[in-house]
C-alpha cells in the first residue's frame, strides 16, 4: 500500500513538473486537474505495479531483484499508460515528437523514485543490521 501511495505523489509531482514544462495558456483550474489526474495515473501505475509484482514466483525474494522487477514493471505500464492516453487523446497532441519529452520525463523520474527508495531500503538495513550488532555487543 505504502508504495501505491508513493506512486500518487509522484504522479502529483510529474504533472506540476509538466506544468512547467507546457507553458500553455489555459486557466489554473484545468492545471490542477491535470496535476489531480496525473497523480490519479500514478496511483493506478502504483496499483497495477504492485498487483503485478505480488504474483512473481518467491524465489525471486532477493530484494536487488525485487527492486529492479518493481522498477521495470512500472517503467512498463507507466509506458503503456501514457501511450494509451496519447491515443485517446491524440487531437490535443500535435505528435510523437512533442509526446516524447514528456514519456522521457515521467520515465526518468519514476527511475529515479525506485532508485531512492531502494538506497532508502538498504540505509534502514544498514541502519538495523548496525543497531544488532551494538544490542548484542550489551
Amino acid at each position: 500500500m505504502e508504495s501505491i501511495i508513493k506512486s500518487f505523489f509522484i504522479g502529483l509531482f510529474i504533472g506540476i513538473l509538466l506544468q512547467f514544462y507546457d507553458d500553455a495558456d489555459v486557466l489554473f483550474s484545468y492545471k490542477v486537474l491535470t496535476v489531480l489526474a496525473s497523480g490519479s495515473v500514478g496511483f493506478i501505475i502504483g496499483l497495477i505495479t504492485e498487483w503485478l509484482t505480488s504474483i512473481l514466483p518467491i524465489r525471486m525474494a532477493n530484494s536487488r531483484t525485487y527492486f529492479f522487477i518493481h522498477n521495470f514493471i512500472a517503467l512498463i505500464v507507466t509506458t503503456f499508460i501514457l501511450i494509451s492516453s496519447m491515443m485517446f487523446t491524440s487531437s490535443e497532441m500535435e505528435g510523437q515528437v512533442e509526446f516524447t519529452p514528456i514519456l522521457l520525463i515521467a520515465l526518468g523520474i519514476i527511475c529515479i523514485a525506485n532508485l531512492f527508495d531502494y538506497m532508502m531500503y538498504r540505509r534502514a538495513q544498514h541502519k538495523l543490521k548496525s543497531f544488532k550488532a551494538l544490542i548484542k555487543d550489551k
